[in-house]
């Protein structure tokens, strides 16, 4: 059975636009149809149990601490034993696993933003560079039209507000909040481990390659 793309999106939790690129690309299973992509449930279904793990996915606070074990990074926030489990599961659980168990690290807003606005968006100071938007990191980036950011809770309305972003079905912005007392930035671009997962969050084969690649490259460090 086919199902369009807004249904296939709502489902596999990603925008139209990324569901849509996935089709055309035949990284996901569809066909045109009277001028419109349509996506094979099957895909869908499949696609969604390649996610799933067993168990639950970490806590917020575990979650931080896996992604900031991985780069050896100080986690003041976990106890001894916190930071221990932390450190085994970053150098234990293959990257592919990590967008699942770090899914609830941060609440996401798909929004839209006017192509002119996107240069001064990454460059405010209360903006933090993710994803296919990271500066300065040893990974094969492909060219997207998205921008991918993080936002501290207490700015999140005022950069919103700012350049006028809207919520939409078709996204440019991609914008993650983490909760106040877990935003641990120190620079304009996020650490490796946070750029890994959010180009496995992605979901099509490119950005994975990339995260795969870099992962690779910056574990040996």
């Amino acid at each position: 059975m086919l199902m369009s793309v807004p249904q296939a999106a709502e489902q596999l939790e990603l925008d139209v636009g990324r569901v849509r690129r996935l089709v055309a690309s035949g990284a996901l299973a569809g066909q045109k149809v009277g001028g419109r992509w349509l996506v094979d449930d099957v895909a869908v279904a499949e696609r969604l149990a390649s996610r799933r793990r067993s168990g639950r996915p970490l806590s917020q606070r575990s979650a931080w601490g896996l992604l900031w074990a991985a780069d050896r990074r100080s986690m003041p926030w976990l106890a001894p034993r916190e930071k221990s489990r932390a450190a085994e599961r970053a150098r234990d659980w293959p990257v592919e696993d990590w967008p699942w168990a770090c899914q609830h690290r941060a609440a996401v807003h798909r929004l839209r933003a006017h192509p002119s606005a996107i240069a001064r968006l990454l460059d405010d100071s209360r903006v933090v560079r993710g994803g296919v938007s990271a500066r300065g990191l040893p990974a094969d980036l492909i060219v997207s039209d998205e921008t991918e950011i993080y936002v501290r809770a207490d700015d999140v309305v005022s950069v919103i507000s700012e350049y006028a972003l809207i919520e939409s079905n078709r996204p440019n912005v991609i914008v993650r909040v983490p909760p106040s007392e877990l935003w641990l930035f120190e620079g304009p671009d996020a650490p490796w481990p946070i750029v890994v997962v959010d180009l496995l969050d992605a979901g099509d084969d490119r950005s994975a390659k990339a995260a795969r690649a870099l992962a690779k490259r910056m574990s040996k460090q």
